[in-house]
């Protein structure tokens, strides 16, 4: 059951839009907020699979707001439908933003369900579909299930990547011009951990932690890799994933 956030604030097109929902096929839930700041809070603490935005709104624009939720990694490729009076005018924000689709007011129901349909129906493929992050260098573009990440790790200004691939076994890709903390920002919370200064772990393939000499062993994984005390109450408290 996916979860819709609208986000309008005339009454009119808030029942008009509820009613066409009720009318669809497919199950959801909705949230309804007249402000941005309100919806982006709300955004924080569940997890939305369809925004609707109308480009107007009280506090600030819509297209604002959906700069903010693509600036989170949860939300970059989530389907984002705007709503707005004006569809020339917000026609390059919208490409911009990488927003899925517009509806032009007044619209009608039918044009609403074939936009409302389709849109929910790529965000449920989209929770299915394996987490991935991308990493892009001058020639190449690395592509990586994060599922398949065993632990990254920092040599000066190079990153060396480590991961599970089915067949191959674990291999090793040198990347540069990113940072750990920027990967961090790059992957939805708690996929990856910082265990030490220099490295970063996956907690879905943590085997054993090593209190007593501070190390983290990984499933098929022949290396340690070291817990820094600044990092260590993070490891061992750390929110199983």
């Amino acid at each position: 059951m996916g979860l819709i956030l609208l986000v309008e604030d005339e009454p009119g097109a808030v029942a008009l839009m509820r009613r066409y929902m009720e009318n669809s096929s497919m199950e959801h839930k909705l949230a309804v907020f007249e402000k941005a700041a309100e919806a982006l809070f709300y955004a924080v603490k569940n997890k939305v699979d369809l925004f609707i935005l109308d480009i107007q709104l009280l506090d600030y624009r819509g297209t604002e707001l959906a700069r903010q939720l693509r600036s989170m990694p949860e939300y970059r490729f989530t389907p984002i439908l705007f709503t707005t009076e004006l569809a020339g005018e917000e026609l390059s924000a919208y490409r911009e933003i990488k927003g899925y689709d517009f509806l032009v007011k007044p619209f009608t129901e039918a044009e609403f369900q074939k936009t409302f349909q389709a849109a929910l129906e790529m965000g449920a493929q989209m929770q299915t579909a394996p987490e991935i992050l991308r990493i892009e260098q001058k020639q190449f573009l690395f592509e990586y299930e994060i599922r398949n990440i065993l632990y990254i790790e920092s040599f000066g200004k190079k990153l060396v990547i480590h991961s599970e691939q089915y067949g191959d076994g674990e291999i090793a890709d040198q990347i540069s011009g990113y940072s750990l903390s920027k990967l961090l920002n790059m992957v939805p919370q708690n996929r990856l951990l910082q265990c030490h200064k220099s490295f970063l772990v996956n907690p879905v393939h943590i085997s054993k932690i090593d209190k007593a000499n501070r190390l983290l062993y990984l499933k098929g994984c022949k290396t340690a890799v070291p817990i820094g005390e600044k990092y260590q109450k993070a490891v061992f408290e750390r929110e199983q994933p």
